[in-house]
């Protein structure tokens, strides 16, 4: 498995809200976090690092009991969607407490989407509208479920999804990390394909400013900037691409990737 991650400004922002970490924790697993910060300049870029910082720290610390002298976790023992559902529920008290201790950060939360690759499985978590997507061939799914407005009008037969895309209110969270005492994640895991295939995490700065169409293209295909075997190279180029893409078309958010290759 190989990764590489960036985030951007984008074009409109005069801050960078937007917080992302990859870490491999031993040889058998690798975490992904993102976070999306909201309520002002200070609060979203308070919440979005504090809860990247905390939910990697409880991570880290809960899984390394379970890894050996050879750097290998005991994955059979480890329960990893509990272990992410608490990683969250740290990172949102870390988040809410902080805001109840500085008036001037009432209500700043943030969204959240994690992974765990785990041997041949991936353990995803998210809360708010940031999300996780995999691209299998030229097929793209969105593994996650946004936790906003335009969604649950989506869900009820509402809206469709091409008119959630534009409408005035998709900014609007349903749940976020921080603004509440508690937050439930929705947690879910998928076993990884046997081919070649590419998972995305990113924020709504990267989704809301390039196309389903522009993303597969981008990311299926190959380039004479790296050499084919170059999996570190041909990340590196595709994630800036891709962030390029989103600032050519408007850059209207922060932007944030982490691009993900199982080979």
């Amino acid at each position: 498995m190989y990764f590489h991650g960036k985030t951007d400004i984008g074009k409109q922002r005069q801050t960078n809200q937007d917080n992302f970490l990859t870490m491999r924790m031993c040889d058998n697993v690798t975490l992904f976090v993102l976070c999306d910060g909201m309520g002002g300049t200070n609060g979203g870029n308070i919440a979005s690092s504090l809860a990247t910082r905390t939910f990697a720290d409880f991570i880290e610390q809960s899984l390394e009991p379970f890894i050996d002298s050879d750097g290998l976790c005991d994955s059979a023992t480890v329960n990893f969607p509990l272990l992410l559902s608490d990683g969250v529920s740290a990172a949102n008290k870390a988040v809410y407490m902080r805001a109840r201790e500085n008036s001037e950060l009432t209500n700043m939360g943030t969204t959240i989407v994690a992974a765990l690759a785990v041997n041949n499985e991936i353990h995803i978590a998210n809360v708010g509208d940031s999300r996780m997507y995999l691209l299998q061939g030229k097929e793209l799914t969105q593994l996650t479920h946004d936790h906003s407005y335009v969604q649950m009008l989506v869900d009820m037969g509402q809206l469709t999804k091409e008119e959630a895309a534009t409408n005035p209110r998709r900014n609007i969270l349903t749940r976020a990390v921080g603004t509440e005492p508690t937050v439930d994640a929705d947690v879910m895991t998928v076993e990884m394909p046997s081919e070649e295939s590419y998972y995305m995490l990113c924020s709504d700065g990267l989704y809301n400013f390039i196309s389903e169409k522009e993303f597969i293209n981008i990311v299926r295909k190959s380039y004479k900037e790296y050499d084919d075997d170059d999996y570190d190279a041909e990340l590196t180029f595709k994630t800036e691409l891709l962030v390029d893409c989103a600032n050519a078309n408007g850059g209207g958010d922060n932007i944030t990737i982490i691009l993900i290759k199982n080979v």
